[in-house]
């Protein structure tokens, strides 16, 4: 599944911006961490959103719901859609309803 460049961009600046919420060297070290434990790098993210989502919840526990709900608010402005908090849904969830809305899904 690959996505539009303007799609894919807009997700990666949106976890950027929700990693930083930690601090720029954490939001490295998790890069690292997940580049090394999981083989998916920065701007394969998007490809492998599922496996990002499983090492952030490895790495942060019940913290990584915090931080994916700050990337998916960030994305659905970041795309100019409405986001609705959705308490039991991961980042996956609410990138494939941004597809749908966003005319990809």
């Amino acid at each position: 599944m690959t996505e539009p460049a303007g799609f894919r961009e807009a997700l990666l600046e949106a976890v950027d911006y929700g990693l930083m919420v930690l601090g720029e060297i954490v939001r490295q070290a998790i890069y690292q961490r997940i580049e090394s434990t999981r083989q998916v790098k920065r701007e394969q993210i998007p490809d492998k959103l599922e496996s990002f989502h499983e090492a952030l919840r490895g790495m942060l526990g019940a913290g990584a719901k915090v931080i994916e709900k700050q990337i998916a608010k960030n994305l659905y402005g970041r795309l100019s859609l409405n986001f609705t908090d959705n308490a039991n849904w991961t980042i996956v969830e609410y990138f494939d309803l941004a597809k749908k809305l966003n005319g990809r899904g």
